[in-house]
């Protein structure tokens, strides 16, 4: 849907507020980022193992996943608006709960319903996105939007550690249930769902029945491919960021001391905020989505090569390479506009729930599947050193081989780039 009219600062208003909520998500999904607040929860809720703390804290993952395509039907049959309001302050509701409660198994259905909640804030800036911005600025907004969201990961490491340091967990905990009741009050007073000029618009789209809705998101090919393309590269940041690359540059680059692989990997995170914008905006400059995605691939898949094989073993040249990953990579935020583009209005939020579920799956079977790839090349209990540096580098083949998909998904997509917009 194309506004008849554009307000920048009033669409940047509603968007970016909605975006705030995804901030803050991403805040609560990395809370135990920092081994301080492990400790500190651990202490709280008398949890003696890693096993019980891990239990503990999945619970907001089974919460996302399960709930994601159902909320994503929900957004299409309600106002947006109303959603985002009542799930930021059921999300504030549970930080405070989990603030101050003792009790492992309250907490573990607060963590819960925070993943619930992550849902709604993953899903609803997309939602709206296409609504207040024209196509030719939206791969941009989708980009600046995940620069926000992955800042708050960011955000739960180095500074929340600070405070934990000064302040204590409980303090630290309080001050990110207030945070939350402040983006709480922004929402009140910025969020609508249309443009006023588009403000009849939802109840003149002909409802459709939840079935409908789902058929009619499953058969669209664009959002399976843009999904899987968004989940493939992905694994950058949920494979090679969230689990097994310092374990890889442990083993492959033993000469590392653990203060430099951590840093090197943490490259991927500053990279896919800064890459982000960067490949959105190329999309819209270029005006085009399909070939801004296969450059995005190729390019990753180079990078990913260099790593591979590298020219030297210089920790120096590690760190600009796994800053490169994170900005190529950061191609899979112009697969929301290919899904906002490709889709009726009605059933945008089924659509993108749709793909979330891809994206997490993805993620999902990645991390178990390189850990057994590991085994099986020969890096399993009692390996030698030797062994394992080999077992690692063909393990990491996965990588290659997701970004290679990657790039013909984005060759089989129908370009979504409107010309007029």
């Amino acid at each position: 849907m194309e506004n008849k009219s554009f307000n920048s600062t009033r669409s940047s208003l509603v968007v970016f507020t909605a975006g705030a909520f995804f901030f803050y998500s991403f805040i609560q999904m990395t809370l135990f980022s920092t081994e301080a607040m492990k400790e500190y929860f651990m202490e709280v809720l008398s949890l003696k193992t890693t096993t019980e703390f891990g239990n503990f804290a999945g619970t907001f993952l089974y919460g996302t996943v399960l709930l994601l395509i159902p909320i994503g039907l929900l957004l299409d049959k309600i106002s947006v608006r109303k959603t985002v309001i009542a799930m930021i302050a059921i999300m504030v509701v549970s930080v405070f709960g989990l603030t101050f409660t003792t009790n492992v198994y309250v907490a573990m259905v607060l963590r819960f319903i925070m993943g619930i909640a992550h849902c709604v804030a993953f899903m609803a800036p997309f939602r709206l996105a296409p609504r207040w911005f024209p196509s030719r600025k939206l791969a941009l907004v989708a980009g600046l939007l995940l620069t926000f969201a992955v800042f708050g990961g960011w955000v739960s490491g180095a500074p929340m550690l600070a405070l934990i340091k000064t302040l204590g967990g409980e303090t630290t905990m309080v001050i990110n249930g207030s945070l939350g009741f402040v983006i709480f009050i922004l929402a009140l007073l910025f969020l609508k769902d249309f443009p006023e000029e588009s403000s009849e618009e939802l109840s003149q789209v002909d409802s459709i029945s939840v079935m409908e809705g789902l058929k009619l998101a499953a058969k669209n090919k664009q959002n399976w491919l843009a999904g899987l393309y968004i989940g493939l590269l992905n694994l950058s940041v949920l494979l090679l960021g969230a689990v097994w690359g310092t374990t890889y540059l442990k083993f492959v680059n033993p000469d590392f001391s653990e203060a430099t692989y951590t840093g090197i990997i943490g490259m991927i995170f500053i990279g896919t905020m800064i890459g982000s914008p960067i490949c959105g905006w190329i999309s819209d400059k270029i005006k085009s989505r399909k070939l801004a995605m296969i450059g995005g691939g190729i390019l990753s898949l180079l990078v990913m090569f260099i790593i591979i094989f590298p020219p030297s073993n210089s920790a120096g040249l590690f760190y600009v390479l796994f800053l490169l990953l994170g900005i190529l990579t950061a191609a899979q935020s112009i697969g929301y506009p290919v899904i906002a583009e490709s889709n009726q209005d009605r059933v945008l939020g089924t659509a993108n729930g749709l793909s979330a579920v891809i994206l997490m799956g993805i993620g999902a079977i990645g991390q178990p599947l390189f850990g057994q790839l590991v085994t099986q090349f020969g890096g399993g209990e009692g390996a030698s050193a030797a062994q394992l540096q080999s077992a690692f580098q063909n393990a990491i083949w996965v990588m290659p081989i997701a970004f290679i998909v990657a790039v013909v998904c984005a060759i089989l997509l129908k370009e979504t780039f409107k010309k007029e917009a």
